[in-house]
């Protein structure tokens, strides 16, 4: 059994691997009373990211819907894109995923798509 130490970003115990019918992931061992989760890669049970409370969870989302729609407007694949991100970012390719992303660099992900799609359509 796969365990994440103290990672529940909720209370701070650690984090089981289950598996469900959606697949695997990562759920908070004082479940039912904490109901934190995390996905892992279906083949491998490995963490997708860090985990992340609930408003980081949905600034990553907000974060990815930009990012999606950037790099699918300008044509790039998605590899490409992941290349952009790096750069963008100034960040390595270990680095340059929005499932690490904390609230701040989500932020400044938005804020850096918004002002290149204003500049690429003015």
């Amino acid at each position: 059994m796969k365990i994440l130490k103290s990672a529940c970003p909720e209370c701070g115990s650690d984090m089981i691997l289950k598996n469900s019918r959606y697949g695997l992931f990562y759920g908070c061992v004082r479940y039912p009373d904490c109901k934190a989760t995390h996905g892992a890669h279906s083949n491998s049970g490995e963490p997708l990211g860090v985990p992340a409370n609930e408003e980081t969870k949905r600034w990553r989302i907000k974060a990815h819907n930009e990012f999606d729609k950037l790099w699918r407007k300008f044509g790039y694949k998605r590899k490409e894109a992941y290349i952009l991100l790096q750069n963008i970012m100034g960040m390595t390719r270990k680095e340059a995923h929005i499932a690490k992303f904390d609230i701040k660099k989500c932020k400044k992900l938005i804020k850096i798509i918004n002002k290149s799609i204003e500049d690429k359509t003015a």
